[in-house]
C-alpha cells in the first residue's frame, strides 16, 4: 500500500513538472520581446526600461516606465582554468549579479552578456508588474538562480 502511495506521489510530481515546463514554454513563445533604444517592448507594448551604465562595464539598470529604479544587473567575470578551451584560452567565465532595489535581495544569473539577453530574462520571469518588481516573481527568480 505504501509503495502505491509513493508511486502515486511521484507520478503527481512528474506531471506537475511537465505541466509547469510546458506552460512556461508556451507562455514565452507567445511573447515577442524586443528593445527600442532603452525600452523593453513585449508584443509591441512598453514593458520597462533597461539602461546601460556608461563606460566600459556591461551593467544595466532596470527601471519602471515612469523612471523608478527597480534593479541592477552587473556583469562579473573571472578566469577558471577548467573552462579553458581553444575558443576561450583564458577560461573566462561571466555572469550577472542581480540586485533588486525594493528589498536589496541578490542572485546571480548565467546568461549571455547582451542587453537583449537581460531584457529577455526580465520578461520571461515576469519580474515587472504594474511598474514595480513583482515580489512573487522576484522570489521565484532568486530561488531558481
Amino acid at each position: 500500500m505504501s509503495s502505491l502511495i509513493q508511486i502515486n506521489n511521484t507520478m503527481k510530481q512528474i506531471l506537475l513538472v511537465i505541466f509547469l515546463s510546458t506552460s512556461a514554454i508556451t507562455f514565452s513563445q507567445k511573447q515577442k520581446i524586443s528593445l527600442e533604444e532603452d525600452t523593453i517592448m513585449v508584443d509591441s507594448k512598453p514593458y520597462a526600461i533597461l539602461e546601460k551604465k556608461r563606460g566600459l562595464t556591461m551593467s544595466f539598470t532596470l527601471k519602471s516606465l515612469s523612471g523608478t529604479e527597480l534593479g541592477f544587473f552587473n556583469l562579473q567575470e573571472f578566469n577558471d582554468p577548467k573552462e579553458a578551451s581553444n575558443a576561450n584560452s583564458n577560461g573566462r567565465v561571466t555572469y550577472f549579479e542581480v540586485t533588486f532595489f525594493n528589498d536589496s535581495r541578490q542572485c546571480e544569473i548565467n546568461i549571455p552578456a547582451t542587453k537583449k539577453s537581460v531584457a529577455k530574462e526580465i520578461v520571461e520571469n515576469n519580474l515587472v508588474k504594474e511598474n514595480a518588481i513583482d515580489t512573487e516573481a522576484e522570489s521565484r527568480f532568486i530561488l531558481i538562480n
